[in-house]
Parts: C-alpha cells; sequence; structure tokens
C-alpha cells in the first residue's frame, strides 16, 4: 500500500525515488543542488524553496533543470543525477514533479530578472529555518536520496 501525505484538503504526494516518467504527465523539474560545502541552494519568490519549475515545449527534463537553476539562481550545474518522482495526486488527478541533484559548476552575479528575490546556500542542519515544509515526510525522503547520491552525511 502506497502511504501518501496528505498535504491538502484534495491534495497528497508520494515520493516513489527512482521512478521513471515515461508517458506519465509530469508538470515540474525540480533540483537539489549543492556547493562544494554540500549547502544546499534555495531560492525565495514568495517562501524559501529548492529552484525548479515547469518544463517549456520540446525541452528535455534535464534542460529543463538547467533552465530553471540559471532562470531563478544565476548558476550553472554540472553532474546532474535523476533522483526520482513526487506523485502529486490532486482533485482526483495524478501526475509527477521530477527531482533532480546536482553540483554547482559556477555562481554568477545574482540578476534578479523572474520571480525569485533571494538565492542563498544553507547547510541542511538549517533548512528548516528557510523551507518550513522541509520536515515533511516526502521532502525529507528527497533530502535523503540527494544526500546519498553525493554521500552527505
Amino acid at each position: 500500500m502506497k502511504d501518501y501525505e496528505q498535504i491538502g484538503e484534495n491534495c497528497k504526494i508520494l515520493w516513489r525515488e527512482g521512478f521513471e516518467v515515461t508517458s506519465e504527465k509530469y508538470t515540474q523539474v525540480s533540483g537539489y543542488i549543492f556547493n562544494d560545502n554540500n549547502e544546499l541552494l534555495t531560492v525565495k519568490s514568495e517562501a524559501w524553496t529548492i529552484p525548479g519549475g515547469h518544463p517549456e515545449p520540446n525541452e528535455t527534463k534535464e534542460e529543463t533543470l538547467v533552465r530553471e537553476v540559471m532562470e531563478e539562481a544565476c548558476i550553472t550545474i554540472k553532474d546532474i543525477k535523476y533522483l526520482g518522482a513526487v506523485e502529486v495526486v490532486e482533485n482526483g488527478e495524478t501526475y509527477y514533479q521530477l527531482r533532480y541533484t546536482a553540483k554547482v559548476d559556477e555562481v554568477l552575479p545574482f540578476n534578479q530578472e523572474w520571480e525569485v528575490s533571494e538565492r542563498a546556500f544553507v547547510s541542511l542542519d538549517k533548512l528548516q529555518d528557510y523551507i518550513k515544509w522541509s520536515k515533511g515526510i516526502a521532502f525529507s525522503s528527497q533530502i535523503e536520496s540527494a544526500k546519498k547520491v553525493w554521500d552527505i552525511k
């Protein structure tokens, strides 16, 4: 039995590590991006979160991630690894949000061109101060998946 996390009256989510989205609908590609100090890249629009966004037509999943991280944080990335997908069931419809992890390649001067007002690298023990839902079941599981890739303790 799947153990969903209820996040709203008509919305529940489930982290599916390694789940390959083929023909399933996905609406978002986001990334857990780490610098050389194993600090996580966070961005702030209305609230702090990880960078990511909606795919554009004819764009690969990885191209979406690269573009979104550049647009939101002015950072280039390398060593992109797929983690899995968040299965979202909202108002009876199922769709997926893809999660990747990567390393920072280059930190460019921050240019507030899009909806993001700030960027910050955060140590994982301080993440709760930035991303309020980071202790949630699905988010915590995604962080653990990313930490495994980079052997972060």
